[in-house]
């Protein structure tokens, strides 16, 4: 699974003020099964009932689960009192009819989550859906929670200068140099000549092999006119021994980690690693300065903070 990033607020589609609001206190008495079963009950999304599950023991860790059948939700209810992360995960793995499970955690200090998700469970856009429909439930008008990925670009000088090269992909359009070039000797005076938007040359190394040299001066020799996009497997230290992701040059791209396992534990641990590492922090540091933050508290939420705020709903 891919873990993705997103830093998150509050903003009042009436005034356009952004809040700064830290969810995790709202989902914490959200999640508390004496108060919320009946708003979680009611959330359903393109015909799946949606719940968010904390993990036993693991401070803002959930797991967010579409539930394919009525069966499952009244396995759920029953068990309200008492619930448990590790059920619905035997429940899922036991029969994949019922539904599917991601994975959301929440940085314990800024207003950022990451989120993993299986094939075929609930997107993070699905998450910003469902907290919209818990707001609509508790009549929250004009309040829309806003999550943006976490992404990066490297400039032409940060890429070329990369240690591990791999696989590296450029697309060009037909205002760099490139382009006329390769058509030239491929198409010549082809008559559908013009219908051809952009040209991609893929540089493919020998399996595990660096083709830093031979990157950086495709890299360095590309006018940036017409230039779309670059794509590389590449590694920022090149004795790390875990696998080489993927960087994008000119175009953004979400920073992702990998985690190959599906136990529980240590897709916490990757999750906490992941969200801790350096470069999240710098890009988590560039949106907390570039957005204009409002320095009211945002009553209209924060009175959910507390958990008998839910009870008379």
């Amino acid at each position: 699974m891919k873990i993705y990033h997103y830093c998150y607020h509050i903003e009042d589609t009436n005034t356009q003020d952004a809040y700064p609001f830290d969810l995790k206190p709202f989902l914490k008495a959200f999640t508390n099964w004496d108060t919320s079963m009946q708003i979680a009950s009611n959330v359903v999304m393109t015909g799946d009932k949606i719940f968010l599950v904390p993990v036993d023991g693991i401070k803002h860790f959930y797991l967010f689960v579409s539930a394919k059948t009525n069966d499952a939700v009244q396995k759920i209810k029953k068990t309200a009192d008492n619930i448990h992360a590790s059920n619905i995960l035997k429940e899922l793995e036991d029969d994949t009819n019922i539904g599917f499970a991601s994975y959301i955690f929440f940085d314990p200090n800024r207003n950022i989550f990451s989120f993993a998700s299986r094939l075929g469970a609930p997107t993070a856009a699905g998450f910003k859906n469902f907290i919209h429909n818990v707001f609509s439930r508790l009549n929250i008008g004009g309040l829309e929670f806003i999550i943006e990925p976490v992404q990066e670009c490297l400039d032409k000088s940060e890429a070329s200068n990369l240690p591990v090269i791999g696989r590296t992909s450029i697309t060009v359009n037909k205002d760099n140099e490139l382009f006329k070039l390769i058509a030239d000797h491929l198409i010549g005076n082809s008559v559908d000549r013009d219908l051809i938007e952009g040209i991609q040359v893929t540089l493919k190394p020998e399996l595990k092999q660096n083709i830093r040299d031979s990157a950086k001066n495709a890299i360095n020799r590309l006018k940036l006119d017409g230039l779309e996009g670059i794509r590389m497997q590449a590694k920022r230290i090149a004795e790390d021994e875990k696998k080489m992701k993927e960087y994008r040059v000119i175009e953004k791209g979400n920073i992702t980690h990998e985690v190959k396992s599906f136990d529980t534990a240590i897709i916490h641990q990757e999750m906490d690693e992941a969200i801790k590492s350096s470069i999240v922090a710098k890009k988590y540091a560039e949106y907390d300065k570039e957005t204009e933050f409002s320095e009211k508290e945002l009553q209209a939420l924060t009175h959910f903070y507390d958990v008998e705020k839910w009870r008379n709903l």
